[in-house]
């Protein structure tokens, strides 16, 4: 049966992501990142350093502090070669407990995007009738800080 570790990622003033796992005799760092998508290789690599056989690790990952509910953001191109957006922008309506930031764009609705992904925009150098369009939509008005 495999052993159930859980870790932390905490982000760093220069928004690097630091994880720290919890170890049999205390925290263990497992280093720092600026992709999640290698925190999953360190959470295992950090597990394998503190036991032997399997482990399940569970990430819990802290708000990124420079992004706030409201916030306007501009979003990186689709993946999708099918989806031609009018435009890159969305608004931050929500944060998920494993790190993703929950994004509504008015023409492709809610995506879950990593954090460092995003670039926060004043809502002022963004056309008016897009931000209107997406506080229109959510409910809430664009924030900036």
């Amino acid at each position: 049966m495999a052993r159930t570790i859980t870790g932390h990622v905490h982000f760093e003033p220069d928004r690097s992501m630091r994880l720290v796992l919890a170890g049999p005799d205390g925290p263990v760092d497992a280093g720092t990142t600026r992709r999640s998508t290698e925190l999953g290789r360190m959470a295992q690599d950090a597990a394998a350093r503190i036991g032997s056989g399997p482990a399940d690790v569970s990430l819990l990952v802290d708000r990124p502090p420079w992004l706030r509910l409201g916030m306007i953001v501009r979003m990186p191109a689709s993946a999708d070669t099918g989806e031609r957006p009018r435009h890159p922008y969305g608004q931050v309506i929500g944060f998920l407990p494993v790190g993703g930031v929950v994004v509504w764009h008015p023409e492709s609705s809610a995506g879950v995007h990593a954090p460092e992904d995003l670039v926060v925009c004043d809502p002022a150098s963004v056309d008016p009738r897009i931000v209107g369009e997406i506080s229109g939509r959510t409910g809430v008005a664009a924030t900036f800080e």
